[in-house]
């Protein structure tokens, strides 16, 4: 009669199984905005986790440097190893019990920094607890065309983006909400927040990249409302950096009213002039959309809507 093999006890790690999760992650990555993106969470959280785990630990799990990714300490490697362990054997265990993990769809959401950031990311919890059986995956897509294209290519299940004409993409468009659009700057401007539209073309302004499908979209509003910036002294490419150098007293900016959270809005001054409005909107192909796309669909539309 051939002895039973003894059973290997998983190791005993003092925290959470999500901070574990997260934390292989990030050590695979080595770059906590790469995990966060992958991971479907902001940077913040990643590092609030990895904190927290520190914490508990007692330990430094990567030495972080100025200007450099994160790197693995030493404690941050046996650390690794002994949560590679345990996932393993938690999958062996799981297995001899016949349990079988349900088959996940994934669905591809792109859009942009603010939407995904501001709105998106803080919320995206709410739909994993709710959804166990999908896997929403969250991209940035530089622009409403690029992600317009991603979605007609097959490479996006849906985009969602403030544009100006829903019905220019060539898919299905369902406008959430109305965006106003206006002219923000320091409250060290405030003396021109009545200027006409040509001494308002004189003033500093904070523009998107040049050529840029942001670029051309505040371009064109701006000359709809007769300005035209003769002073351009500063171009970033994010709209959050844009909206900083604008509260900083760089200039002035066209920011939508959606970015105006409290804190915010008390730095800046908003100008008389209203730019055209603009609508945001989810667009996807236009066959039947299956039910994890009906699902992610409930859920964009619960949080942007308002």
């Amino acid at each position: 009669m051939s002895a039973t093999k003894p059973h290997t006890p998983l190791p005993t790690i003092p925290c959470t199984l999500r901070q574990l999760e997260i934390f292989v992650a990030a050590a695979d990555d080595c770059h906590f905005a790469k995990t966060a993106n992958r991971l479907g969470i902001s940077q913040p959280a990643v590092s609030s986790h990895i904190a927290a785990l520190e914490a508990q630990l007692g330990q430094r799990l990567f030495v972080r440097r100025k200007g450099s990714r994160p790197v693995l300490s030493s404690d941050g490697l046996a650390l690794l190893n002994d949560a590679r362990s345990f996932f393993a054997e938690g999958s062996k265990l799981m297995g001899s019990r016949g349990r079988s993990e349900t088959q996940r769809v994934t669905v591809r959401v792109c859009s942009g920094t603010h939407l995904l950031d501001d709105c998106i990311k803080p919320r995206l919890h709410e739909f994993h607890e709710a959804q166990s059986d999908v896997n929403l995956k969250c991209e940035y897509a530089a622009s409403a065309v690029i992600g317009a294209q991603l979605v007609r290519d097959g490479r996006a299940d849906m985009l969602v983006h403030t544009v100006s004409n829903p019905g220019d993409y060539r898919l299905h468009a369902e406008v959430l909400r109305t965006v106003r659009f206006g002219l923000y700057a320091n409250a060290k401007f405030a003396t021109k927040v009545h200027a006409t539209a040509d001494e308002l073309s004189a003033l500093p302004f904070i523009l998107p990249a040049e050529g840029s499908e942001a670029d051309r979209m505040v371009q064109k509003a701006l000359l709809a409302s007769g300005i035209l910036c003769r002073n351009v002294i500063a171009r970033a490419q994010f709209s959050d950096v844009i909206m900083e150098l604008a509260r900083h007293g760089h200039g002035v900016a066209a920011l939508f009213e959606t970015m105006m959270t409290p804190d915010v809005a008390s730095e800046l001054v908003k100008f008389d002039f209203e730019l055209p409005i603009r609508y945001r909107t989810l667009f996807r192909p236009h066959h039947p959309p299956s039910e994890a796309v009906i699902a992610v669909e409930s859920f964009l539309r619960s949080i942007l809507s308002g």
